[in-house]
């Protein structure tokens, strides 16, 4: 019987230790991390474009890091809702005459500094030789705020090449996760499994002197 609850006492303490921890890795899941290769024609024709879906539930957000490395190019990245996406794309419209966009925090990196001390909003990020945009999105802007407005959202990416006919750019795009649910709970558990073991090693005592619970 001792030997059983040291047992769940280490798996207790385990869970407590390992909520935290599990939590940080899944605070944000990675839903795009790559390199993008598309055809300057995508300046012309939202078709051509880079597009990426998502759905944003309350109180959720994305992160976007937009990049660019190569001479020449220019990157723009803007966000619409997925019905103004589907209705522009079945029109074959140019992204820079698109309205209708959302509005997004958007920053550049300094060391040292959290991005909200550099943050401006925008419906439209504008990249090129070798720059680099950090973005968050929640559906809404207010001022530097974002508002949770939860749907179906799309991020496309066009630009321009002044010597060559590819646009080269890099997309990272990161969704908020269940990490705070996941270290709440597995704390819960280890720290309601403990408070249980407490209990009943000490009815077990009890019992065993003689003593009762009065």
């Amino acid at each position: 019987m001792e030997k059983k609850i040291k047992i769940l006492v280490l798996i207790s303490v385990l869970l407590i230790i390992l909520g935290p921890i599990l939590g940080l890795f899944m605070n944000k899941i990675t839903l795009v991390d790559q390199s993008f290769t598309i055809s300057a024609t995508s300046d012309d024709d939202i078709q051509n474009a880079t597009a990426y879906d998502f759905t944003l539930s309350k109180g959720q957000k994305i992160v976007i890091e937009f990049s660019v490395s190569t001479e020449n190019v220019t990157a723009d990245l803007i966000i619409l809702g997925k019905a103004t996406y589907d209705q522009e794309y079945e029109s074959s419209t140019a992204p820079g005459s698109i309205t209708g966009e959302k509005y997004f925090i958007y920053s550049q990196f300094a060391f040292g500094q959290p991005p909200s001390n550099q943050a401006s909003s925008d419906d439209i990020r504008s990249i090129s030789n070798e720059g680099y945009w950090y973005i968050e999105f929640a559906g809404e802007v207010s001022g530097l705020y974002l508002r949770s407005v939860p749907g179906d959202y799309v991020v496309i990416v066009s630009g321009t090449n002044s010597g060559g006919p590819n646009i080269f750019f890099d997309l990272v795009i990161k969704i908020d996760g269940p990490g705070d649910i996941v270290e709440t709970l597995l704390i819960l558990i280890g720290v309601g499994a403990l408070v249980a073991i407490m209990i009943l090693g000490t009815v077990g005592y009890l019992k065993k002197t003689g003593r009762g619970l009065l």
